[in-house]
């Protein structure tokens, strides 16, 4: 092994742990996100990302909350934005498109979600931390 591997490999096991403690308060935080996040492990941080910003987004996960932990995916929420059976706000719909973006880059886009107002811009900036797996390096100060 080259020189410096085992730093390598150490700090990938620091970050998933760093990352597992990040899910932990997060659920521990949210009894509707840990309801939807332990239904795939850590790893899929694409699912954690996707529940987190949808669960920040109450009437979305009013309605498609139920029917995605049931099916433990997504569907309920591309199902919704394929046949637009309710008017969604531009926030809500930004919501979803960024749930589907965050399960699947390469299948759906999405663009900068400016219709988000403070409280679901910064769920946007943490669930783009749980996609990577990554704990976001940000401070919050609730006042």
């Amino acid at each position: 092994m080259p020189d410096g591997s085992n730093e390598i490999y150490a700090d990938v096991a620091a970050q998933r742990r760093q990352f597992a403690v990040l899910l932990a308060q997060l659920r521990a935080a949210e009894p509707r996100f840990a309801e939807a996040s332990i239904l795939l492990p850590n790893e899929y941080g694409e699912w954690h990302a996707a529940v987190y910003l949808l669960i920040g987004c109450g009437p979305v996960w009013d309605r498609l909350g139920p029917p995605i932990v049931a099916q433990c995916s997504l569907s309920p929420v591309f199902e919704e934005m394929e046949s637009a059976r309710r008017r969604w706000t531009k926030d809500q719909r930004a919501a979803m498109e960024w749930a589907l973006h965050f399960w699947r880059p390469d299948k759906y886009a999405a663009s900068f979600p400016e219709a988000f107002g403070a409280f679901m811009f910064t769920r946007w900036i943490v669930a783009l931390h749980l996609q990577k797996g990554l704990v976001p390096r940000i401070r919050i100060d609730r006042g």
